[in-house]
């Protein structure tokens, strides 16, 4: 620390510019390091971003919390919050010298705080103070050398002391984490985390031998403040199981009762403004887990769920909809259906599946945000249009063949390939049907349909041909088509960057993808997370192939991988040692998505021309 003091006070009045001397090497504070990943250039330039790099056990923790990956997420999570709730603090002014992301509800991989392997790493902006464009060395030696040190012991020490639970008493973060009721900056707080994390490691387990593909809670908070809040909302009607689909966990040697939806078609039906998208949306989101104090941490699902519904405008590239979308007019074949602009319909189509071809087989579906003929056909329209003047197969037609592959008609479909779908119908009755399930949701209470009370739908395929699960395509030949477009978009850019225009337009040199309605990315970071991953994807795919190589297509060059395993591998090692060993991967605050999120945004990556 003495050294960085002495360097910043020997560069006071000196031009901006030589704040980047500091970044030549770590600075050592005793207990931990600090390191410089980029220095601003001017005052008015982004902030500088910082690296304090410490090992474990110099901050009081054992070494069994880098043993798995449950305990790594756990104090990862626990301690970005307290170092974000005491930055906020320090600094609450907009665009203040020191700042952090303030975490959302759910507990992810996150490069603004990670630990493996015995280390832990915390990332935060740092704007370097300045006197028109001259070194004010005062206050930013009092920053680096002052108010940092001083966060980190608040933050990232394990005291367990009275003043550390004082601290968590109260938050300034106007998110969910916010409301953890004293759990962040507590004693025992770190250990809720890991609970919920390990517990729900285990319904995870039992949801799979019990042949479940989702489990809420009794006790579950489902309701949010407002449409614009992941805060609970107060005094909710708390969930409760109803006894037909009641399930007992045991789980970290206590009993947990809840709702337990089974594979196959579950139908969630009732009026309007009594909870059933409410339920959906809950559902949704527990693809992620949830600090504790959420009301949703204990709402567990398939973690491959994807959420389907309308995308207008999206771009599709070679995706086989045939299933569902026979030949368009004009003889276009739906086998490798190519748009830079999809309807609602086949937007749908594709989205649905494109997941299946990944892997996913949970699918939640609103009809709310649905195509109409995407789902249902009515039997008037049917009868005067006949098949062969309606190229759209509504999934009333094909979803018993999903879902049951082994039961259908010349099936040649495997019980591995069999999906589940949880579908919001208020109107749409034709799915209560076909439905294995029916859930109804009145008063924000859920109950059973008797058997009695589901309506007989005569499902006639009318000669479809068998349904065949997608086959992942491969990854080199899919990106193929794009490499010539991943390149920097100006001549000072010397690598390929990766921004976002607005919140959700992903760009990746002269490649764009509309994030908004892809797979289940919840903020800006997990975005990014997504860009960058599949930057370093895109350029691996390019390593070995020379510029003809590229340009003619030829995927021989490297050894083939499909889409699903090459994805799933670099987000494996990700999980271990988070964005440190990819390449840009600290340069920007990102956050890891699931691996169907990452290929739902390579999905939709298409070449822009600028302006």
């Amino acid at each position: 620390m003495k050294a960085l003091y002495q360097k910043i006070r020997s560069l006071d009045g000196k031009n901006y510019g030589l704040y980047k001397s500091l970044s030549d090497k770590p600075w050592d504070f005793g207990d931990f390091s600090l390191e410089f990943l980029h220095v601003q250039g001017d005052p008015y330039a982004p902030a500088s971003r910082i690296m304090v790099k410490a090992p474990l056990q110099n901050l009081g923790y054992g070494p069994e919390w880098s043993s798995s990956f449950e305990r790594r997420l756990a104090l990862s999570d626990y301690l970005l919050r307290r170092l974000c709730k005491n930055v906020q603090e320090r600094f609450p002014e907009k665009d203040g010298a020191v700042s952090l992301a303030a975490p959302g509800p759910e507990m992810l991989v996150r490069n603004s705080l990670w630990v493996d392997n015995g280390d832990l790493r915390a990332c935060l902006q740092v704007r370097l103070p300045a006197d028109g464009r001259k070194i004010k060395a005062e206050d930013a030696a009092e920053i680096l050398t002052m108010v940092l040190p001083d966060l980190v012991s608040a933050s990232l020490y394990n005291d367990g002391t009275a003043a550390g639970k004082a601290a968590g008493a109260n938050s300034a973060i106007g998110t969910a984490a916010g409301k953890a009721a004293g759990a962040i900056g507590t004693a025992d707080g770190l250990q809720d985390f890991f609970r919920v994390l390990d517990e729900r490691r285990e319904i995870m387990e039992q949801m799979n031998e019990r042949g479940l593909v989702a489990f809420v809670p009794d006790g579950a908070v489902l309701p949010r403040e407002s449409g614009l809040s992941e805060n609970p909302m107060p005094n909710a009607v708390p969930f409760a199981a109803p006894p037909e689909m009641s399930v007992t966990l045991s789980v970290a040697g206590r009993e947990i009762r809840g709702m337990g939806i089974p594979k196959g078609i579950t139908v969630i039906t009732g009026g309007a403004f009594h909870g059933k998208s409410t339920l959906l949306q809950a559902l949704t989101k527990a693809v992620h887990p949830h600090i504790p104090g959420d009301g949703r941490e204990g709402i567990v699902i398939d973690d491959s769920a994807v959420r389907i519904g309308v995308e207008d405008g999206r771009s599709v590239r070679d995706t086989d909809i045939s299933a569902l979308v026979r030949d368009l007019p004009g003889g276009v074949s739906t086998k490798k259906f190519c748009t830079a602009s999809a309807s609602g319909s086949t937007s749908e189509a594709s989205n649905l599946l494109e997941a299946m071809e990944f892997g996913s087989r949970t699918f939640l579906i609103d009809e709310d945000s649905s195509a109409v003929n995407f789902l249902i056909r009515d039997h008037r329209v049917r009868e005067l249009l006949g098949d062969d003047r309606e190229p759209l197969i509504p999934l009333t037609d094909r979803i018993r063949e999903f879902a049951h592959p082994e039961k259908a008609e010349n099936a040649n479909g495997a019980a591995s390939n069999a999906c589940s779908f949880i579908i919001v119908a208020g109107a749409c009755g034709d799915f209560l049907g076909l439905a294995d399930n029916i859930i109804v949701m009145a008063n924000y209470k859920a109950e059973c349909a008797k058997a009695s009370e589901k309506f007989t739908f005569e499902n006639s395929k009318n000669g479809l041909p068998p349904f065949a699960a997608p086959v992942c395509r491969d990854f080199d030949n899919y990106v193929n088509p794009l490499l010539p477009a991943l390149r920097p978009t100006s001549a000072v850019e010397r690598q390929v960057k990766v921004k976002l225009s607005g919140d959700t337009l992903l760009q990746m040199g002269f490649l764009t993808s509309d994030t908004t309605k892809a797979g289940e990315l919840i903020d800006k970071q997990q975005r990014l997370g997504a860009g960058f991953m599949l930057l370093n994807l895109c350029q691996g795919a390019n390593s070995n192939k020379s510029d003809s190589e590229i340009s003619n297509g030829d995927s021989q060059a490297n050894v083939k991988r499909n889409i699903r395993d090459t994805i799933l591998a670099l987000h494996e090692k990700m999980k271990n040692v988070g964005f440190r060993n990819l390449p840009q991967g600290m340069s920007r605050e990102m956050s890891l998505p699931r691996p169907i999120d990452i290929a739902c945004v390579l999905f939709r990556l298409r070449k822009y021309t600028k302006a």
